[in-house]
């Protein structure tokens, strides 16, 4: 999915602890979103939308195993890798940025309720690697990058 580009205001390395810097962003009334790139078996993105200070939409995917999750699934994907190993960065939009992001899919949006301390506890321990990518073993061709040749 391609997100609007924006100013970047806070970038780090993962694992991070989630529950400093979203309350820096929620205390903040920060308008934008948080992303994240997690190396597992295969490379994870995450998503995680604030609006004006509040937890407002996620999304998650992992390409290359063709799966991806939206709203309160993919919130439970963001804050594992917020335990995995990679880079994030908090880029700010204008509200108005935001709300053409999630116009045209409501399942992205989080419920209206939901609290950074109810957030917080969802946070596990330990990274769990949850896009399980299929490992193939390589021909002697494929080594060589020459794949398509036909015996």
């Amino acid at each position: 999915m391609n997100f609007p580009a924006g100013k970047v205001v806070l970038k780090g390395t993962i694992p991070f602890d989630f529950e400093t810097i979203a309350k820096s962003l929620v205390d903040g009334g920060f308008s934008g979103y948080l992303i994240q790139t997690v190396k597992a078996s295969c490379i994870e993105e995450s998503v995680l939308f604030f609006k004006e200070g509040k937890m407002y939409a996620c999304f998650a995917e992992c390409l290359s195993v063709g799966a991806g999750f939206k709203g309160k699934e993919a919130l439970k994907y963001f804050l594992n890798g917020a335990k995995g190993k990679g880079y994030f960065q908090a880029v700010e939009l204008a509200r108005s940025q935001i709300d053409l992001v999630t116009a045209f899919d409501e399942e992205l949006l989080l419920p209206a309720n939901l609290s950074l301390k109810d957030v917080a506890k969802m946070v596990p321990a330990v990274f769990s690697d949850n896009f399980q990518a299929e490992k193939k073993e390589a021909g002697v061709f494929e080594s060589y990058g020459l794949g398509d040749l036909k015996i």
